[in-house]
C-alpha cells in the first residue's frame, strides 16, 4: 500500500524542506530506501508563474517487510531530530488521514494502526 505522508510548515518552502529533510532520512537507512522506496512529489498543482511545483508530499510503500511500525520509528526518530517537531499527516489512498505530533513511537504506532496500516 502506497500512503503519502505531508508536513505542517510554516510555508511552501519550510513545508519543502521539511519533506526533503526526512526523504534525506528515510533513505539514509539502506533497508528502508529499498523497501519503502520513499519519493518526493507534489500534490498541488504549481502557482502560475512558478518554475515548477512545489514538493508537498512524500510518498511511502508499506508491505510486510516495511509496515506501519517501521514507519512509525522512522517518522518518531526524525521528528526527534528537528529543532521544531512538526506534525504529520499520513494519508492512505482512499484519503483517511492521521496526525502525527506525539513524541513516542507507541503513539504514532497506534495512530496509524487507526488507519489499518498494522
Amino acid at each position: 500500500m502506497q500512503v503519502q505522508v505531508s508536513v505542517d510548515g510554516a510555508n511552501d518552502r519550510e513545508t519543502e524542506a521539511e519533506l526533503r529533510s526526512l526523504h534525506s532520512w528515510l533513505q539514509s537507512d539502506r533497508q528502508t530506501r529499498r523497501l519503502a522506496d520513499p519519493r518526493l512529489g507534489a500534490v498541488n498543482s504549481p502557482v502560475r508563474g512558478a518554475q515548477g511545483p512545489v514538493i508537498d508530499v512524500l510518498s511511502v510503500a508499506l508491505g510486510s517487510a516495511f509496515n506501519a511500525a517501521s514507519l512509525a520509528l522512522s517518522l518518531v526518530s526524525w521528528r526527534a531530530t528537528r529543532p521544531r517537531q512538526p506534525t504529520l499527516t499520513v494519508r492512505r489512498p482512499d484519503g483517511t488521514a492521521v496526525e502525527i505530533n506525539a513524541g513516542s513511537l507507541e503513539e504514532a504506532r497506534a495512530l496509524l494502526e487507526r488507519l489499518g496500516l498494522d
